[in-house]
């Protein structure tokens, strides 16, 4: 029986993208939030003679930059476009902008604004905001005019708001149309606002706002088939998106993914209140955005004969008993140290309750700290795509629970194992450990010529998936 060798990273299949060998990629180590880079942990990071730099993405602009980077205006045509996915907050390209008319005694008193906001197709944009004021609310899905649009005191009269969600057919709106030198401006697959604004000063006191959106972000595809889009801002499903778009995406064919676990991630996603809310950066890499996509749900995708998505969780299925009976050479135990264990945790995220305005969510065990000489072990970690804080609370206890689990073990299986898969979990009994139906989660796989199966683990325990391990939690005091 054949069997490919089967890589869990953040984005398994995606590292030949970044031109790291199979060879390579088994022995690689990184800790990333909610996901292992690559096949193996603290054991097979003994190994590594080298490091690998991780590549800019969103959670890297993000963390630099913060709301800053993503609610301002930026100008100019090499500006990179975002894909957005869910629901959020964000500035946008200002790509046109033109004056006109007269009022009274004030010549060119219109001004018209073109922002680009995001790859489509979106689905709507809910609200226009002028230096964090609300101007227009829009309940319309899709394309929208002035009529759609309530705009709220000192700006009624004053302004006309238009959106277009980015279908790759959708037209010119009339009022733009001959603007400058635009005679056909359609935008075709990219969502954008058209605002007209009309001088006023005592509504302009303080010259041009700075204008953002809220919006509903891009349509998604089913986990059904790959392919039928709509609106959802389920982990799951947009990370389907960003490997099968061929745009901006890895391009992968539906066929060649695993939707049945896309289904079940999809679904967990639901129970858990996970969502993926957020701007994702086209100037970074696919391999490093997938990666931060993946931090909203502890997900990573695993590739065998198919991509699958699988999401860190309770497995009740135990799919081998490893035993020294059908245990081959020696076995590598490996314990985590303090650059792999935690009692503290600080996430940086923009919280919807506040605005999408930068905050951070603080999560500490003094149990833990107790139990490391009063050590604070910390990691600090950007959700650029996690807009709500009791959401932000539970990664980081998941992840706080999980470093604790660091007993790592690589051993070579007999043919038994070869239909063991990544994220399937075994039991490990070893007489020269001590150990005895000590439960792991499978992290790679890789068959060998002999048909025996080499494997990386890493300890298995039910409790991280609900919060007894920690004691207390509190956010920082950003007042």
């Amino acid at each position: 029986m054949a069997k490919v060798v089967a890589i869990v990273t953040a984005v398994a299949g995606v590292i030949a993208a970044v031109g790291v060998s199979t060879a390579v990629a088994t022995v690689i180590a990184t800790v990333a939030v909610g996901a292992v880079i690559a096949a193996g942990s603290v054991a097979i990071a003994n190994k590594l003679t080298k490091a690998i730099t991780p590549d800019f993405g969103s959670a890297a602009e993000f963390e630099v930059q913060g709301a800053q980077g993503i609610m301002v205006n930026k100008t100019g045509s090499s500006q990179s476009i975002p894909v957005i996915y869910g629901e959020t907050r964000t500035g946008g390209i200002r790509v046109f902008a033109h004056t006109e008319g007269t009022v009274g005694d004030v010549e060119n008193a219109y001004l018209h604004l073109v922002f680009a906001i995001g790859e489509g197709e979106m689905n709507k944009c809910s609200a226009i905001y002028f230096d964090g004021e609300l101007a227009g609310t829009c309940s319309s899905a899709g394309s929208t005019d002035p009529g759609s649009w309530s705009i709220q005191s000192p700006y009624s009269g004053k302004v006309n708001m238009y959106f277009r969600p980015g279908t790759d057919s959708q037209t010119a709106i009339s009022g733009l149309a001959g603007k400058g030198s635009w005679s056909d401006p359609r935008f075709r697959g990219i969502a954008y606002a058209y605002l007209r604004l009309e001088y006023d000063s005592d509504v302009w006191k303080n010259g041009l706002p700075q204008i953002t959106f809220e919006v509903e972000g891009k349509k998604v595809p089913s986990t059904s088939d790959g392919t039928s889009l709509s609106y959802s801002d389920n982990p799951a499903r947009c990370v389907l998106d960003y490997l099968v778009n061929d745009r901006y995406g890895k391009g992968i064919d539906p066929s060649d993914i695993d939707l049945t676990s896309f289904a079940s991630a999809e679904s967990y996603c639901n129970t858990k209140g996970f969502e993926t809310r957020g701007n994702v950066s086209t100037s970074g890499t696919v391999y490093a955005n997938l990666i931060d996509i993946l931090t909203s749900c502890r997900g990573y995708i695993a590739f065998g004969n198919k991509y699958r998505l699988l999401i860190d969780q309770t497995e009740n299925t135990t799919s081998l008993a490893i035993t020294d009976d059908n245990t081959i050479g020696n076995v590598e135990y490996i314990l985590g140290d303090k650059k792999s264990i935690f009692n503290k945790m600080t996430a940086k995220f923009l919280n919807e309750s506040t605005g999408y305005k930068d905050d951070i969510k603080v999560i500490t065990s003094s149990t833990l700290v107790s139990q490391d000489n009063g050590m604070p072990l910390e990691a600090n970690i950007p959700l650029p795509f996690t807009k709500t804080a009791s959401v932000v609370e539970q990664i980081l206890i998941e992840e706080i629970n999980q470093s604790r689990q660091s007993h790592m073990i690589q051993l070579k299986c007999t043919v038994e194992a070869i239909d063991l898969q990544v994220g399937d979990k075994v039991t490990v009994t070893n007489s020269t450990f001590g150990i005895t139906n000590k439960e792991f989660r499978v992290m790679s796989t890789v068959v060998e010529p002999s048909s025996e199966v080499t494997l990386s683990l890493r300890e298995y325990d039910s409790a991280v998936y609900g919060s007894s391990i920690i004691t207390n939690a509190r956010n920082d005091d950003n007042d």
